[in-house]
Parts: structure tokens; C-alpha cells; sequence
């Protein structure tokens, strides 16, 4: 009886084990992550760029609301953050932070432009030139902070210009605690070069959101590509880009240059 017993339990334990499987609950066909909201709990939220909306989800992946996004006519949207009750204002309205941009195809340059909305579209904030912000809360009460960086990139060496707004609510939403990179130093290699360069990191990206940004001699932007958390080299195809100097910099939201880097191409 004992060894039945056990034998009993052991094969119990067996298929509980079996049954704790990872399983899809949903799949969307557009990027997406989860907020939490001051009042109406855990959301899923998507960025449609062809629809300029973003769309809110319950957790049961039922369609809850739907924020339609005010971009100009030949301007893509680019980014949707803090979607949050309670942070932009202190009436439980549902608003959000959206970036939208131009490219110039004729200087190869690209303007951002950042908002701060109501779900009804009411605009809180318009930031001109802003590509990166982040919202934190201080240590003397919780006052709660916007950063902004707004850049011009028709210049060369582009500007950059730093805001800081106070916001009247408080920072809850889970995807709005966005991590730094730490510490992202980058080998270039070889170089000069004519047919390709290694980019090479010393830790893996671990910052949701960086970009590397290639410039030429004139300030003009050659590249823009998103890094992936976890990404540690990236071969470059130097084939399409005309000799001459080239400036490599690495930027996420909350930090202006993390790596600054030249090289030429020959």
C-alpha cells in the first residue's frame, strides 16, 4: 500500500508538471504591450500606423476602447506611451503620449513632433522637435515629472533641447517604468571600411526603444534602426551610403548620446 502510494503522487506531481505549459492567449498584428490604469485596472493596448489609432483591450483581448490619433497628412506615426489615468490629469481621464514624424526625402532628415491627449482628442501638451521623453517621480513628496528631449536634426551637429513639466497626477502603469541602458559601449570594426562594418556592443541592449542613428559629415540623417533588447552585434551594409565621414550614435528615452562613434567609409 505504501509503494502504491507513492507511486500515486509521484506520477500526481507528474502531470501537474505537464500541465504548466506556456500557452498564446492572443496575437496581434501590430506592436502592443500592457498598462495598468488608475480606475479601470490592466489593459492591452496596440499602435495602428496605418490607422493612426490606438487601440485598448480588456485582458480577455475584447476591444475596449478605441483612440483615434491626429497625424498629419504625409507624417507617420512613431510611437504611443503612458497610456494612464491619472498621470497627464487628476480627473480619471484615460489620456496617452504619442510621437508622429516627417522625413525629408530631399535633406534626409527626420522631424518629430510629441503630443499629450485626452481620449476625446483634447491636446494637453504639443511638443514640436520631441522624439524621446520619460515621466518619473521624485523623492520629495512624489511630484511627478515629464522630460523631453526635442531634437533638430537640419542641423549639423544636431540640437538637442531638454524640457522638464510637471504633471499633475501620478505614475502607476507598468510599462511605463522603462529601464535604461546601462552601459552600452560599441566597437566599430573595420574601420575605415568599404563593404561592411561590424557594430559590436559590450553588453546587450537592455532598454526597450533604443535607436542607432547614422549621420554623415553634413548632419544629414543616413540611418535610423531600432536595436532589439538583447542585441549585442549588428553588421551594417555599407554599399548604399557615399564615401566620406560618417557619426554613429546610439540614444534612448531617457538618455541623450549613449554612444558616440566615427567611422568612414572608403
Amino acid at each position: 500500500m505504501h509503494l502504491k502510494f507513492v507511486f500515486v503522487l509521484l506520477m500526481g506531481l507528474f502531470s501537474l508538471q505537464l500541465g504548466a505549459q506556456i500557452t498564446q492567449d492572443a496575437s496581434y498584428a501590430y506592436s502592443g504591450t500592457f498598462t495598468q490604469l488608475a480606475v479601470s485596472g490592466d489593459k492591452f493596448y496596440v499602435m495602428d500606423v496605418t490607422n493612426s489609432q490606438c487601440r485598448i483591450y480588456n485582458t480577455n483581448h475584447s476591444l475596449w476602447k478605441t483612440i483615434n490619433l491626429e497625424v498629419p497628412s504625409g507624417q507617420f506615426l512613431y510611437d504611443i506611451q503612458y497610456v494612464s489615468e491619472n498621470l497627464f490629469t487628476n480627473d480619471n481621464n484615460l489620456s496617452l503620449i504619442y510621437t508622429y514624424y516627417l522625413y525629408d526625402e530631399v535633406n534626409q532628415y527626420y522631424t518629430y513632433t510629441t503630443r499629450v491627449i485626452k481620449e476625446d482628442g483634447s491636446l494637453l501638451l504639443n511638443l514640436p522637435g520631441c522624439q524621446y521623453y520619460f515621466v518619473t517621480t521624485l523623492q520629495d513628496g512624489g511630484s511627478t515629472k515629464l522630460i523631453t528631449y526635442s531634437y533638430d536634426y537640419s542641423i549639423w551637429p544636431s540640437t538637442v533641447t531638454t524640457a522638464v513639466y510637471s504633471l499633475p497626477g501620478t505614475l502607476l502603469s507598468q510599462d511605463e517604468l522603462v529601464q535604461p541602458v546601462q552601459s552600452n559601449k560599441l566597437a566599430v570594426f573595420p574601420n575605415p571600411a568599404s563593404d561592411y562594418i561590424n557594430l559590436v556592443f559590450d553588453e546587450a541592449i537592455s532598454s526597450a526603444e533604443t535607436m542607432l542613428l547614422m549621420h554623415n559629415s553634413a548632419g544629414q540623417l543616413a540611418l535610423q534602426k531600432p536595436l532589439a533588447i538583447g542585441q549585442k552585434h549588428w553588421q551594417l551594409n555599407l554599399s548604399q551610403y557615399p564615401k566620406g565621414e560618417y557619426f554613429i550614435s546610439i540614444k534612448n528615452k531617457q538618455l541623450k548620446d549613449l554612444v558616440y562613434k566615427k567611422i568612414i567609409i572608403d
